[in-house]
């Protein structure tokens, strides 16, 4: 998948993630993708519920070692 942007919150707790991840999709236009890269194993079952609530297109969350990408269709 390549992202239209990416958003570094590695090293941040929760809710930091989500309301960066919030700040970076009032920016972005329909149709285009962010990926956030993040460590909090929170993180992962906050972004789908985050986007459930929000009204933004869920995609996929990959976990790689310590790191997790989510990826966020702005709606």
């Amino acid at each position: 998948m390549k992202p239209d942007k990416s958003l570094d919150c590695t090293g941040l707790f929760c809710p930091m993630p989500i309301v960066r991840t919030k700040e970076e999709m009032s920016r972005m236009k329909p149709g285009e993708v962010l990926e956030i890269v993040a460590d909090d194993p929170g993180f992962i079952d906050d972004l789908p519920a985050w986007c459930a609530a929000a009204g933004e297109k869920f995609l996929m969350i990959k976990k790689e070692g310590p790191f997790i990408a989510g990826y966020v269709e702005k709606q």
